[in-house]
């Protein structure tokens, strides 16, 4: 599903020019490529009947098969419209606040997500640094089935070096590493996975893009000249912010409030107190 290419803010069009990596825009800093899709991490959803087979705790985590068999995606859009979230913007502020990856985040907007993930217990937030397991083989095997038989698989921290075999690829549960980059042999795609995202980015020109993107239903955008990897950055007023420390007691104190006034329906705060955690790696 591609959706229309979010505006930048004027906050981030100040510092397009700017000598840090991070604050240019995506193109530029990708100049070997002409287009760039930006890929949405999914929700997930745990399948009817599977909550007890599947837990998404740093001990547990489960590895693609797992999640494959376990769980359905949820895409954007649709937690958009039915948690009533702004945009695609509000949402992704939200969820970089939820994975710690920024101190502050719009108050208002935020517990509307906390709300949504409230109600909806067997709803998994989007995880960052990993290309989302869910979709790891479906992306794997399109690439395969468009005349790739080996791939290179590299990382942030080290330099691609061999060739590996998709098909190798696709039956080893943890075949990416964290902060992934996966090349084509001819450098037509190069797929970039940056830590602490809440997607990945996936280089190439548009046509075969779309031919990539499309059978497997992705979610996300094009980006534009101006697109940073801050795309959703806005500036809001400091009354309308809230904290980690804020964050964290109110769902704490919510939690015991409930349980010492009905236990049988204490569980709502405490999962979601549980999935902020366990996507922290906190026990």
């Amino acid at each position: 599903m591609v959706i229309n290419t979010p505006d930048i803010s004027d906050e981030v069009k100040k510092h397009l020019n700017s000598e840090y990596y991070f604050n240019r825009p995506i193109l530029k800093n990708n100049p070997d490529f002409k287009d760039c899709f930006v890929c949405l991490h999914p929700f997930l959803i745990i399948k009817e009947k599977c909550s007890d087979k599947i837990k998404f705790e740093p001990e547990t985590w489960p590895n693609k098969f797992d999640t494959e068999e376990s769980c359905e995606t949820l895409s954007w859009t649709e937690v958009i419209k039915s948690a009533k979230i702004r945009d695609i913007k509000s949402l992704d502020r939200s969820l970089e606040f939820f994975h710690r990856a920024s101190r502050l985040t719009e108050r208002f907007e935020y517990n509307k997500l906390m709300k949504f993930l409230e109600k909806e217990k067997e709803i998994i937030p989007p995880g960052v640094d990993h290309i989302p397991e869910i979709i790891e083989n479906k992306l794997l095997k399109r690439i395969n089935s468009l005349g790739y038989e080996s791939l290179y698989v590299y990382s942030e921290t080290k330099e691609k070096d061999k060739l590996k075999n998709i098909s190798d690829l696709i039956k080893d549960p943890f075949a990416l590493p964290h902060c992934v980059r996966i090349e084509t042999p001819d450098s037509k795609i190069l797929i970039v996975e940056e830590y602490d995202q809440r997607f990945f980015y996936i280089f190439g020109d548009r046509d075969f893009l779309i031919s990539l993107i499309e059978p497997l239903d992705l979610e996300g955008f094009f980006c534009n000249k101006e697109t940073t990897q801050s795309w959703s950055y806005e500036e809001f007023p400091s009354e309308d912010l809230m904290d980690w420390d804020e964050d964290m007691s109110s769902l704490q104190g919510e939690t015991i409030a409930t349980t010492k006034t009905n236990s049988l329906n204490s569980g709502s705060k405490t999962s979601i107190l549980k999935k902020l955690l366990s996507l922290l790696g906190i026990k």
